[in-house]
This record gives C-alpha cells, structure tokens and sequence, in this order.
C-alpha cells in the first residue's frame, strides 16, 4: 500500500525520490534480454490511497505513476485507487467522503 496526499496534481517529492531510490535493477526489476523490464516483487497487489482537500483533475500525474512502475518495473499488474477528494471544501460531511471511498475500495475486495 501507498499512501500519499495529492499535491500539485501528483504527490509529495519525497515520494517520487523514494521510488527512485527502490527502484533498483536486480532488487525491484531486472531487464530481459530484449531489454524490456521485468518485475522482480512477489506482491499481488498494489493499493494507492490518496486524499485531497478540492477535486482531483486527473488520476494520471500520481496514480498513473505509481501504476506504471508497478506494472510496468515491479510487476504487481493489480493496482488499485483509493482517493477522497473535496476533503476541504465548505460544507463537506468528511465523514462521508472517507466511507464511501473506503466502501468502494472495500467492494473490490
């Protein structure tokens, strides 16, 4: 599971400097000999959870990064979005918002 608050349409820095850090040849992938990455994790899944205090534009910029190096390096090929967005916005029952994210999160179980 990563967890990550959606900043500037993506996630922390910090976060992208950590997946550059694991992301390892011979640790995390290794390439084929027709150099194409191939996965070296045993997870079967990858859950990305991520909140926002307005909308969420586009789940490309931090999600779809995330999922393309977990498909694409890691080869974890079940990733999934977990987001609650509008977290901040006035009038808001944030209670709501985070059950129903975590309802339908939970119905892909």
């Amino acid at each position: 599971m990563v967890a990550a608050p959606y900043w500037d349409m993506s996630f922390p820095a910090i976060l992208k400097a950590y997946f550059e850090q694991i992301n390892v040849i011979g640790v995390t992938f290794k390439y084929s000999d027709k150099g194409i990455p191939v996965g070296l994790c045993r997870a079967k899944r990858l859950t990305y959870v991520t909140t926002a205090g307005g909308p969420i534009f586009s789940d490309e910029y931090g999600f779809g990064y995330v999922k393309a190096l977990a498909q694409g390096f890691y080869g974890i090929n079940e990733v999934c979005l977990v987001k609650a967005e509008g977290l901040d916005e006035i009038g808001v029952d944030v209670d709501e918002i985070l059950e129903k994210a975590f309802s339908e999160w939970k119905n892909r179980q």
